[in-house]
């Protein structure tokens, strides 16, 4: 997207759909812009409703949801202190010597050596501090990138695009919103993408059937990153930080990730995530404690790490590998059409 913040705007205003009246007639109420957006304003619908505009993100989210309000506010307290210095940490997402993002950022890049989102409009779903959304623009050369979460603080929420803005030269829309509820006109979208942020959903039919509707026939939703515990867990919501702050993190069987995908008639092809021969070879207790007995042996030698993935590959043998151990998830479904 190109050409003033006037004309940005009103432009991606005719891919928005009113989470009120389902409709759009947009109006853009300016208060500031600068040579890319519109900065601070008004996003007025023809039925009356009205959506700020902060540091150029329109804000979608319902003011009366008090469960996403305690959500946001859970994140930030457990963010703490935000301070600049996090502008290089920043630029290096997804590599970080911690041990969430060495399990992430393999997966990451896997991503793109098994798709193309050149030429196509994507929705990256939960994007947070949207470097996922900066590489979806520069390595995967999509047309349109926008990037959608609860989030707004920079250095933890969507804020953290000017960062980008201002050292790649890029653009991409930021919108707050529930993920349930995206803001997006009926099959608008090529892809629907997201990394490690889909577990927060409650309810992933509903997350789904909003994919669904988004997307073009024979669009992709893309998946990755996101945690599958074995089918013997009966628990739905881990005791960790997140939830201890009031964050709504869950977890989903291979089953309950893909049942309801199948079931509206999405074909899924899933990947191996490069993730999981990391944390074979530098294991950590954690993990360890998680492979089934049996497959102990393999993880000792290069030659059983092979047998390993390719059993993971099969189409037999990997859902039935899930079923026993808690493994991070890759899928690439396309809708039907």
């Amino acid at each position: 997207i190109a050409g003033s913040g006037r004309h940005v705007r009103r432009e991606f205003t005719e891919s928005l759909r009113c989470p009120h009246c389902g409709g759009g007639g947009w109006q853009v109420v300016v208060e500031s812009e600068d040579g890319k957006e519109v900065r601070e304003g008004h996003l007025r619908c023809r039925c009356g409703a009205d959506f700020p505009i902060h540091a150029g993100v329109v804000d979608f989210l319902d003011p009366a949801d008090e469960q996403l309000r305690r959500e946001v506010a859970g994140w930030i307290e457990m963010a703490g202190p935000l301070p600049d210095h996090l502008v290089t940490q920043m630029t290096a997402l997804p590599y970080y010597p911690h041990d969430h993002w060495l399990e992430v950022a393999p997966d990451f890049f896997q991503i793109f050596d098994h798709f193309s989102f050149e030429g196509k409009r994507v929705i990256d779903l939960g994007a947070g501090r949207t470097w996922s959304s900066r590489h979806l623009a520069t390595v995967g050369r999509a047309a349109e990138v926008v990037a959608v979460d609860v989030l707004t603080t920079k250095y933890l929420g969507l804020e953290t695009a000017d960062i980008f803005f201002h050292d790649d030269g890029i653009f991409f829309e930021r919108i707050r919103a529930d993920l349930h509820r995206t803001p997006i006109r009926d099959a608008w979208a090529d892809v629907v993408f997201s990394c490690a942020s889909l577990h927060h959903s409650s309810d992933l039919g509903r997350l789904y059937a909003e994919a669904d509707r988004v997307l073009k026939p024979g669009g992709h939703l893309l998946f990755l990153s996101e945690p599958s515990k074995k089918a013997s867990i009966e628990e739905t919501q881990p005791q960790n930080e997140e939830t201890a702050h009031g964050i709504n993190e869950h977890i989903y069987s291979f089953a309950e990730w893909l049942e309801p995908l199948r079931a509206r008639g999405f074909r899924c092809r899933r990947l191996v995530p490069r993730s999981i021969r990391h944390q074979l070879v530098y294991p950590r207790p954690t993990f360890q404690e998680t492979v089934p007995p049996v497959l102990l042996p393999l993880t000792r030698s290069e030659r059983g790490l092979g047998v390993l993935e390719r059993l993971l590959e099969s189409s037999w043998a990997g859902p039935l590998l899930y079923r026993y151990w808690s493994l991070p998830l890759t899928v690439i479904a396309r809708k039907p059409g």
